[in-house]
């Protein structure tokens, strides 16, 4: 993926974040999304293979889930087709919801990136010293694949030691800082 197409959607994630002064995880998706004013619609079927769809209907912005998938892989999902809005991607392309790979489109790759970093930013991971993805997925209450996929970017960024660098990154870290010393705590007492 493009490094600057990765920022924006990273950054994107951050804003959202701040915006809505999210504080702690796991994030209430869907609350998110109706104070972003974006419907979040259940249905029993949607097309073959999607877990969940977005579009635009008179001028109002819905997401599309599937009733039956569990409850991480909708909380996952709910945030990918969010970060299709956010990012501008509905009405440009046909956009498909499944399990992450690394061979999605470039589009796909974006909805996934903001998803990811909006359910489980790797700056509080790291203030609430994560050590494995299962502990991603306890926390971000993620599916442990999504987790995984989490979690193998964490050790990057853990190796290089790469936190707190951006502006936006920072912001986040501080407004979560009441979570992780909270956690902290209950983790040492």
């Amino acid at each position: 993926m493009d490094y600057k197409k990765y920022q924006k959607s990273r950054n994107m994630s951050w804003e959202i974040l701040l915006k809505e002064n999210v504080r702690e995880l796991p994030v209430n998706i869907v609350e998110l999304c109706y104070k972003l004013g974006i419907a979040v619609k259940y249905y029993d079927k949607l097309e073959q293979g999607n877990d969940g769809k977005c579009t635009v209907i008179n001028n109002q912005p819905i997401i599309f889930i599937r009733k039956d998938c569990n409850r991480q892989r909708k909380r996952f999902t709910i945030a990918h087709e969010l970060g299709h809005i956010m990012l501008g991607h509905v009405g440009q392309y046909e956009l498909i919801n499944r399990e992450i790979s690394p061979n999605d489109n470039p589009i796909e790759q974006e909805a996934n990136v903001f998803a990811s970093r909006l359910l489980a930013p790797a700056c509080v991971l790291w203030g609430l010293e994560v050590k494995s993805a299962d502990e991603i997925s306890q926390i971000c209450d993620i599916s442990l694949i999504a987790a995984e996929y989490r979690w193998q970017r964490l050790q990057k960024l853990y190796k290089r030691n790469k936190f707190l660098a951006a502006p936006l990154e920072r912001e986040v870290y501080k407004q979560f800082q009441n979570f992780i010393l909270s956690h902290q705590h209950q983790a040492n007492p």
